[in-house]
């Protein structure tokens, strides 16, 4: 996002207050954005939200121009890295599939040779009309366009139903999977992500910090990239609607089972979560405090990343992550040999440094032949920068 110019254009609906949030996204990711709307949408948020919210003036009427040396119609849909239109009302996707362009948002879109991304927002009644089902056919056929799907729940209106417009989280990751360029090559990749939970009881359990953040910023980043993604998680806070295939498990014994359906099929493992080393005997009834201490019998769960040896293709890469509370580089050297892994990532974890639930982490990434060591930075940036890397590696492996 950092240096991108977009467009972003806002119709009249209700839903145009949350374009307020997807623009703060855009801009708090480092891109440019210009607002533009349609007249009615000035009934929903005013000029002046937009214009110091994205800092410059915005643009609602085909006379206006950031520019009077250049065309804005023109300018606004072909000088830009995308064209964003949230909501985009049933009336701005006729339209636009039919050519209309009548008003400075449909000539926008009219001359775009930008990527444009549709963010529908509408009654279901208007939703499912066989009008705007087909119009938004006519325009998904068309080459650069592109949609992010409405959600279900309340409308507006007071029904239930398909309609609302998508939260501004999921049109900013489809914007960033537009803009992001892709690799030639298309591998298939399983990621695993969060902490597992072995039960005591019905109620209690042992688990343990991770948020999972960690490995879905790397899924998220290589589906940016192109890949084909697959998530295996356990229980983690946030439970976002993800854009590829997401298996949620509770157990390490559940993970390994999920891992090891999907791991003879994929390019790239990547297995960042905090996978649980032993497992209590699980009570079948509540255990009753009485006072006293008890003890638990501890059994060993699956080793999930040998367990993959002998299910992976010999040209697979294997990425292992290694949290160590001391001899960082030995231990997680140790590990990436016994575990026949291409690339571990290891992180130290102390009482003053826990990367299990932060935001942000700081890793030394260990090959056969090398050692990196990477800054601080947030898990988000990390991902991508993992994604990267590991990407690249499965590239050259697989040449060889």
């Amino acid at each position: 996002m950092q240096g991108k110019h977009i467009t972003l254009a806002v119709t009249g609906a209700i839903a145009a207050y949350k374009a307020i949030h997807l623009l703060r996204l855009f801009r708090e990711a480092g891109a440019e954005v210009q607002v533009i709307g349609t007249e009615h949408s000035l009934h929903f948020v005013g000029r002046e939200t937009w214009e110091a919210l994205s800092g410059r003036p915005p643009l609602f009427g085909l006379w206006e121009t950031p520019d009077p040396s250049k065309i804005p119609h023109i300018m606004l849909g072909q000088e830009v890295d995308l064209v964003v239109v949230a909501p985009a009302t049933a009336n701005m996707l006729a339209k636009a599939a039919c050519g209309i362009a009548d008003d400075l948002v449909s000539t926008v879109l009219l001359a775009a040779t930008a990527p444009v991304l549709f963010a529908p927002c509408m009654n279901t009644a208007m939703w499912e009309h066989p009008a705007t089902r087909r119009n938004v056919e006519t325009l998904a056929a068309r080459p650069g366009i592109h949609f992010v799907q409405c959600a279900e729940g309340k409308l507006a209106c007071g029904t239930e139903g398909k309609g609302r417009l998508a939260e501004p989280p999921t049109i900013f990751e489809m914007a960033e999977f537009l803009l992001t360029p892709k690799r030639p090559e298309r591998f298939r990749w399983l990621i695993t992500a969060g902490a597992t939970r072995e039960y005591i009881d019905p109620v209690r359990f042992l688990s343990n910090g991770s948020s999972g953040l960690m490995g879905r910023s790397i899924a998220d980043a290589a589906w940016r990239l192109g890949g084909e993604v697959t998530l295996v998680t356990g229980p983690v806070a946030d439970t976002t609607p993800r854009p590829y295939p997401v298996h949620t498990v509770t157990s390490a014994a559940e993970m390994a089972t999920a891992v090891n359906e999907q791991v003879p099929l994929c390019d790239i493992l990547v297995m960042s979560a905090a996978v649980a080393d032993h497992a209590p005997v699980k009570s079948v009834a509540k255990q009753k405090k009485a006072g006293g201490d008890i003890s638990l019998t501890l059994h060993s769960t699956p080793d999930i990343l040998t367990g993959t040896i002998p299910l992976m293709r010999p040209d697979a890469l294997r990425v292992g992550f290694a949290a160590e509370t001391e001899d960082l580089i030995k231990n997680a050297r140790g590990k990436r040999e016994r575990k026949k892994l291409d690339l571990i990532v290891a992180n130290l974890v102390s009482m003053e440094l826990d990367p299990l639930g932060s935001q942000t982490n700081r890793v030394t990434l260990i090959t056969a032949d090398a050692q990196e060591e990477l800054p601080l930075m947030p898990k988000r940036e990390l991902g991508t920068l993992l994604a990267v890397k590991i990407h690249d590696m499965a590239a050259r492996k697989r040449s060889r």
